[in-house]
């Protein structure tokens, strides 16, 4: 089979989830009880990403780092099932192509490089926003409140990190920042 050219239209190959209902059994259920506990405090909650196959975290990650010129697209390793050709011939073509791809996969503005596998693969990780205002009041796995009344009001309250804790829904704690992800491990 012959390889396509790198372009926007890979951004729309090898969809993700933003479904709990495609994350794996015990995570799953842990992620789904804070999920209530966090709409019954009035926590707004918009789900960007759950599950995620293998296929497009290449297709992110490398699209990633030919855009920001990390990575000269010649050397980009091939993946079984992925028929894509990043060199375009010439490094400015390579890297326009590169960069369509990344608005389509909706990570144009990620300040770090896209996890080659991740969590997310496996669906056991989560990519959420969160927001509230004024205090509320989590029950944390164990069904005690908690009451977060700390800045900031996002998923980023050190408040509300533990409390999903207690859930075995941890905050990203690797290298760099990830606002959004929270895993069964942190990674």
């Amino acid at each position: 089979m012959n390889d396509e050219l790198s372009g926007e239209k890979w951004g729309r190959k090898f969809p993700g989830s933003t479904n709990t209902r495609d994350l794996s059994g015990n995570f799953r259920l842990a992620v789904e009880d804070f999920l209530y506990a966090m709409k019954e405090a009035g926590i707004r909650v918009a789900i960007n990403a759950t599950y995620r196959p293998p296929q497009r975290s290449y297709l992110m990650h490398y699209a990633w780092r030919i855009a920001r010129k990390q990575l000269d697209p010649q050397h980009i390793p091939k993946m079984a099932g992925v028929h894509i050709e990043w060199d375009h011939g010439e490094i400015d073509a390579s890297v326009k192509a590169a960069k369509a791809m990344l608005i389509v996969l909706q990570i144009n503005h990620l300040p770090i490089k896209p996890a080659l596998r991740s969590q997310h693969n496996s669906g056991l990780a989560i990519d959420m926003d969160l927001l509230w205002s004024g205090t509320v009041e989590v029950k944390d796995a164990s069904g005690n409140l908690v009451r977060i009344a700390t800045l900031p009001r996002t998923g980023m309250n050190r408040q509300l990190i533990a409390v999903a804790a207690t859930y075995g829904v941890k905050k990203y704690s690797g290298p760099g920042s990830d606002r959004p992800h929270w895993s069964n491990n942190g990674y």
